[in-house]
């Protein structure tokens, strides 16, 4: 059901992950002309860099596997304790995707060997999934909220 506070959540947390798939969240200088962008599915302007493919593979899954958590869960809305587990699961993916988002960064530097004066540096979508674990934990609260108040009305009858 759209009118609820915590589906608005969900969709809003699902539409900022599908922004990852379309901006970098990432880049760093080669040289003194090229730029090379990291986004979830590669290193953009890089494409024979293969040694942190796999990197990009879990990324991948952990994005798909937030957005198939947080889409099943808008629409299980009778299924308050299920909404609220699934909503949970996509809280540790989330987390998840931070963690291999900044590691996929560091292990660039180190790979690459960067100078210090050119590091890799995190754009404003690298900061997305943080957005999201704060919408994620308003949407299961709210969802809580309705579970007590059917609990409640429950008793009354």
């Amino acid at each position: 059901m759209i009118q609820r506070k915590q589906t608005i959540y969900l969709i809003l947390s699902l539409l900022a992950f599908i922004l990852l798939f379309v901006f970098p969240f990432a880049n760093f200088q080669l040289g003194t002309e090229v730029t090379c962008n990291i986004s979830i599915l590669k290193i953009q302007n890089m494409e024979y860099f293969t040694k942190l493919n796999y990197m990009f593979v879990i990324m991948q899954v952990l994005v798909t596997l937030f957005l198939s958590l947080t889409g099943v869960a808008i629409f299980m809305y009778k299924k308050r304790p299920l909404q609220i587990r699934l909503c949970a699961f996509a809280f540790i993916t989330n987390i998840l995707m931070i963690g291999a988002m900044f590691l996929t960064g560091n292990r660039i530097e180190t790979e690459m060997k960067l100078a210090e004066n050119m590091p890799v540096n995190y754009l404003l979508p690298a900061y997305i999934p943080l957005f999201t674990l704060l919408l994620i934990v308003m949407a299961q609260r709210a969802i809580r909220k309705d579970e007590v108040m059917v609990q409640s009305l429950n008793r009354l009858r």
